[in-house]
């Protein structure tokens, strides 16, 4: 009978202890949820949304300019391309722009809704304003003519060194580079401010070595200089005018006819070559502004 009793009070020990075992797991649990509930969420920052990007008031201006004139002109991706409608663009340049503009000329001859204007200068450049200073007749020309495009292919002459406040500035150092972008930027502006597109033409592949050498430095100063200014673009020609290893090459099939397209001093457009840049041009001017010019009469280079 001890027995029994003696395993009865185990039972009611054990029974108790698993009661109080219980009783702690419950509070436990209660503790655990209570200080969850008390966790504050880690605060994390509103993604920011960004301000829309106001469009500069020279693009303003050149659209206003466009819709009043008629020009379809526009370089906006997706972009449905449309007749040209009617235009006006200046060419302005050195001799290389007088290549292009020649050929321009008599590759535009049917466009019947387009004004184009050559006033390209021989010796000119950025760096010889004391010889011409394109910048003031530029502004003349913009007033004169009141382009929808200003094409602008000069450089050929601008291996010279700057004079600024009476010191010399020799050609390539940092402070001629600086002040040449300067240049690049203010004809570019003035172009866009008075409501119009640039497309600058970039220089080609020279073939005179030293000469070759300072053309690439310029021509690295456009592709640099004129994407900065809003409604300008830079056209590069040197992989247009290079044979497939990218050097020099005077002339190539033209239309499946081998035809010399540079002039004997390895720098100019023969006048065979002169249509051949300006339809480069002109097929790059329908692809980039979304229009349909047709030239008079294509002259494809192949590589």
């Amino acid at each position: 009978m001890f027995r029994r009793i003696a395993l009865t009070i185990s039972l009611l020990a054990l029974i108790g202890a698993s009661l109080g075992l219980q009783l702690s797991n419950t509070q436990l649990a209660q503790a655990i949820e209570n200080k969850s509930n008390n966790v504050k969420p880690p605060k994390v920052d509103p993604v920011p949304v960004p301000n829309p990007v106001e469009t500069p008031a020279s693009i303003k201006a050149i659209k206003a300019k466009l819709a009043a004139d008629g020009c379809n002109l526009n370089p906006d991706s997706g972009t449905k391309k449309k007749e040209l409608g009617k235009c006006s663009f200046l060419l302005i340049g050195d001799s290389l722009g007088n290549n292009l503009g020649y050929g321009m000329i008599s590759e535009l001859k049917k466009a019947s809704t387009l004004t184009f204007t050559l006033k390209a200068k021989a010796s000119t450049g950025l760096s010889n304003a004391w010889f011409y200073n394109w910048h003031n007749n530029l502004n003349t020309f913009l007033k004169t003519y009141k382009p929808n495009l200003v094409i602008v292919f000069l450089g050929a002459n601008d291996r010279q060194n700057f004079t600024v406040n009476g010191k010399v500035q020799n050609f390539g150092t940092p402070a001629w580079i600086n002040t040449y972008k300067s240049n690049i930027t203010q004809i570019a502006t003035a172009a866009t401010n008075s409501g119009a597109y640039v497309l600058w033409v970039g220089m080609p592949i020279m073939k005179p070595y030293n000469y070759a050498k300072g053309e690439t430095l310029i021509d690295q100063q456009f592709a640099a200089a004129v994407p900065k200014v809003p409604g300008s673009i830079y056209v590069e020609t040197r992989n247009f005018t290079s044979d497939a290893n990218g050097n020099y090459r005077e002339g190539g099939l033209v239309n499946g006819k081998y035809t010399q397209i540079r002039g004997t001093d390895g720098i100019h457009f023969s006048g065979a070559g002169q249509p051949i840049i300006a339809t480069y041009i002109i097929n790059y001017i329908n692809r980039t502004y979304h229009v349909n010019l047709v030239p008079g009469y294509a002259r494809y280079l192949t590589k």
